[in-house]
């Protein structure tokens, strides 16, 4: 049944009463107080603050609306947008993976990783010197007595295994932080999570991207346009993982031979573990070579020269823990794989003079070294006051200075003048192993023979932690200063280590030829 009663006709209001606010004052009062009142969750967009402006003075705007306008395509439905919360830590998440800003999203990170390589090299070339003092020893003084063995050449190889054993666990702890950020959270020491860690060597992902990269028919990953094979991730890990392995095979070997016990213990506990450590170290030197794929690349690059002297070096490790089959050939192969694994080394130096932090397996680092012209500043976040690497763009007007948080290259005499301070630091840890080897040597009367005896041990060992302590310091400044006196002073330091290398070198050998005589 239809309603025929008539409409009611409401009143027409004028022109005037249209432009009227819909609120009057005292409401529009009264609305301010209570939305004043309500949180910030749940106050209307409008009373929100803009802050475009203040992002613009700070430089976030650019990366604020690309991140922005992803979003937006993902509530449209878009396969890709932003991806995570609209927060400092974000941003540095969903960066491209093949930039250097990628890898390098802090200054935190950076200086972790540059350590890192810096101490691979050092410590590599250090424990490569040990390995040369007793075959160099023994061919020297073949009928030593057993107490010159004992300090000349037993302890000495125990050090540089330590030593060399240290270089490797830096290689280590750089991969197994290769997906932490360093500047959030505590870094990984023994272990992490394998497979994120694989899936990051991978770079399989597509940028800011929900799913994969498509894999080729010949295992290729065809993101960004750079060749990553799915065994160079595996081989990075395992090559590392093996060389730990290896490592500690050797460490334990030559901590027992220190001490007198049965030949089938002998066997046992330092004989096998010999053979085995050379065994990781000649698979370790073919994960170099399947990383880096040197079979089909030239020879024309620090990583593949310092992979194929790694490699044959391995071998030669191998094959020296096998005294019986070798025969007198023991000893020349193992100076030789040494003297391969010291070139590679200063190779590796050389690599991290150029920036190439992954050294010969973590190609990932390699392939984004900063080279001149990169357009890239740091910005030090408000909140968190963590220092950010970001790339320059128009809209980055307040930026920080990069010379202060990224240090430059390190030059070819800087480069030298780290060696002769691995050298003068070797010489001078096995001038403290003289002491007691031959203190006969230091004798002078009865009444001063203990302090003659303490002051060369401690002079020694002064010596070799200068050495260090100034290795230690040409890590975080590696460029002569400008300003005086700053500038006069590390130019006398240099001449001051190049004689102090000379000195210890020259003590070294005049105690060998006095107790040979």
């Amino acid at each position: 049944m239809v309603d025929e009663s008539p409409t009611p006709i409401l009143p027409v209001k004028s022109f005037t009463q249209l432009q009227a606010p819909l609120l009057s004052a005292r409401q529009l009062s009264d609305r301010q107080v209570e939305v004043e009142n309500l949180p910030h969750s749940k106050r209307p967009v409008d009373d929100l603050f803009d802050f475009t402006q203040e992002f613009i003075e700070r430089g976030y705007h650019a990366e604020y609306a690309n991140w922005r306008d992803s979003y937006l395509k993902w509530r449209q439905g878009d396969a890709k947008g932003a991806k995570g919360e609209n927060a400092h830590t974000t941003h540095l998440r969903n960066r491209k993976q093949r930039t250097f800003e990628y890898w390098y999203p802090t200054v935190s990170n950076f200086n972790f990783r540059r350590t890192c390589a810096y101490w691979i090299g050092v410590l590599f070339v250090e424990g490569c010197l040990f390995f040369l003092w007793p075959p160099l020893f023994d061919a020297f003084w073949p009928g030593a007595p057993a107490r010159m063995k004992f300090w000349i050449s037993k302890i000495p190889l125990l050090v540089g295994t330590s030593t060399f054993g240290s270089g490797i666990y830096m290689g280590y702890l750089e991969l197994i932080n290769m997906d932490v950020d360093v500047s959030e959270r505590r870094a990984n020491l023994i272990w992490c999570e394998w497979r994120a860690l694989y899936n990051v060597l991978l770079e399989a992902k597509e940028d800011n991207g929900e799913g994969g990269g498509e894999i080729g028919d010949d295992g290729e990953s065809s993101v960004a346009g750079s060749e990553v094979f799915w065994y160079q991730p595996l081989s990075s890990i395992l090559g590392w993982v093996i060389y730990m392995s290896g490592a500690v095979l050797f460490q334990m070997a030559n901590t027992a031979d220190l001490f007198d016990m049965p030949q089938e213990m002998h066997e046992t506990i330092v004989e096998w573990p010999l053979i085995f450590g050379g065994l990781c170290f000649f698979f370790g030197g073919i994960a170099e070579v399947v990383h880096n794929r040197c079979w089909a690349t030239p020879p024309d690059t620090f990583v593949w020269w310092s992979s194929v002297l790694n490699f044959f070096g391995g071998i030669a490790f191998w094959l020296c823990a096998c005294p019986e089959t070798l025969g007198d050939l023991t000893t020349p192969i193992g100076v030789g794989g040494t003297v391969l694994y010291l070139i590679g080394a200063v190779l590796g130096l050389c690599m991290w003079r150029g920036e190439q932090f992954g050294l010969s397996l973590i190609s990932n680092l390699n392939r984004v070294q900063r080279v001149d012209g990169t357009k890239i500043a740091v910005r030090t976040h408000a909140e968190t006051g963590v220092s950010e690497i970001m790339p320059i763009n128009p809209q980055a007007f307040q930026l920080d200075d990069t010379k202060n948080a990224l240090q430059p290259k390190l030059s070819w005499r800087g480069l030298i003048f780290v060696l002769l301070c691995v050298l003068w630091g070797t010489a001078s840890i096995l001038h403290v192993f003289a002491v007691p080897a031959a203190p006969w040597e230091f004798e002078s009367t009865s009444r001063t023979y203990r302090r003659h005896l303490l002051s060369q041990e401690m002079t020694s060992i002064v010596h070799a932690i200068g050495a260090h302590l100034i290795i230690l310091l040409n890590s975080a400044t590696v460029n002569v200063p400008a300003e005086e006196p700053f500038r006069f002073m590390t130019l006398a330091l240099r001449l001051l280590v190049a004689v102090m290398t000379a000195q210890s070198v020259l003590s070294n050998w005049t105690f060998l030829i006095d107790e040979h005589d």
